[in-house]
């Protein structure tokens, strides 16, 4: 089966076997490929260097996805041939999707890099599991990354629509990644995953960067995040009338000063029109917590929110049957989706029922049979 003709010299302009790489017969089927997706398949330097030969002049991709591939410095050889296949005239490629256990560049230098090779990308998502460090063995050649590819010049202005980036613990440099936002000005979502900062000042600098120079952002979410301490940072985002949709997934946000924050939260919230959709999952809301927000839908607010998610938040049957009552007491269409999972529902399943059946005539409610004392007993095993 052939498999295309994809030679464009080795990446440093050389012949390719040079490298000691296959000469491809020529073939157009191979050139219509779009989409590349290699999930946990191992590249050796040799494999790695075929690959990126192959990229460097793929111009009819639009879609790359490296999942768990044990790159290592190779994905130096990696940003190279993404900048020559940018260079090349009808360039497609549109998404990248790159996950690894380890980076020898910490993940905001790497997102910097990608982002400087390809200026023209819409949509990238990176991952790295754990802290950078160099390969161990190191791969002959690559003690440490090319000066160009870390190079403190400034971002260029890019197409970024879409920008996904998971961290591994430790603190993150707010700068390096506001410089990245300030040259992202097309971004419409952002979600970041287990992201550390120094301070809750830190946290303040990128939010205050995404209200200047991000103004097409439209959902925001964040995963996994201690924002115990940044109670005013998240008034800011709550107040942003130009978001749509906010995420906060297992932020900690009502662990200290509930009954303080909750009014000011829910204050907050009435008067933004503009936001349709808020997740809240895993923050320990509880009954009180749950009663408090139900204010956001009373008769004289503003709010428009039309998607409410409080799944994993110790939500009880009798708290959520007053939820109920007070939606109906207050007479309006409160919103179309509310999301229940994996709370304390099972405690009184007759309860449970009656506030489900009262929810349903303003809202479509999606819960699920969920065992709370099993899965409390699965947490206690586990400490």
């Amino acid at each position: 089966m052939e498999i295309g003709e994809v030679a464009c010299g080795a990446l440093d302009g050389s012949d390719p076997s040079c490298l000691g790489l296959p000469v491809l017969e020529a073939s157009q089927r191979f050139r219509s490929i779009s989409t590349l997706e290699l999930f946990t398949v191992p590249l050796s330097t040799e494999a790695a260097l075929t690959l990126c030969h192959l990229l460097s002049s793929w111009v009819s991709l639009e879609s790359l996805t490296l999942s768990y591939n044990g790159l290592g410095s190779n994905i130096f050889r990696l940003l190279d041939s993404l900048r020559a296949l940018s260079g090349q005239a009808g360039c497609r490629l549109r998404a990248l999707h790159l996950s690894d256990l380890f980076s020898p560049l910490p993940i905001l230098e790497l997102t910097r890099a990608i982002v400087r090779a390809l200026p023209l990308l819409r949509v990238l998502s990176i991952r790295v599991d754990h802290p950078s460090q160099r390969d161990n063995p190191a791969v002959p050649g690559n003690a440490g990354p090319p000066s160009h590819i870390i190079g403190d010049e400034e971002i260029p202005e890019n197409c970024l629509e879409q920008l996904e980036m998971g961290f591994p613990r430790g603190a993150q440099s707010a700068p390096l990644l506001c410089s990245v936002l300030k040259a992202s000005g097309s971004l419409q979502q952002l979600s970041l995953d287990s992201t550390t900062f120094a301070s809750p000042q830190d946290f303040g600098l990128v939010l205050q960067t995404l209200k200047e120079y991000n103004l097409a952002l439209k959902k925001l979410s964040f995963h996994d995040m201690n924002l115990a301490d940044c109670q005013s940072e998240v008034l800011f985002l709550l107040q942003n009338l130009t978001l749509q949709e906010i995420t906060f997934s297992f932020c900690r946000l009502f662990e200290k000063r509930p009954a303080q924050f909750l009014p000011e939260m829910v204050a907050a919230m009435k008067g933004n029109s503009t936001l349709k959709g808020l997740r809240l999952p895993g923050n320990r809301l509880g009954n009180a917590g749950l009663l408090a927000l139900a204010d956001v839908f009373s008769e004289d607010s503003s709010s428009s929110l039309c998607q409410l998610d409080i799944s994993s938040n110790c939500i009880k049957p009798d708290g959520l049957l007053e939820f109920a009552k007070r939606l109906e007491r207050w007479g309006r269409g409160a919103f179309g989706h509310l999301r229940l999972f994996q709370n304390w529902l099972d405690q009184d399943a007759v309860t449970a029922r009656e506030a489900i059946r009262r929810l349903r005539a303003t809202c479509h409610v999606v819960s699920d049979s969920w065992d709370s004392s099993q899965a409390f007993a699965d947490y206690v095993s586990t400490m």
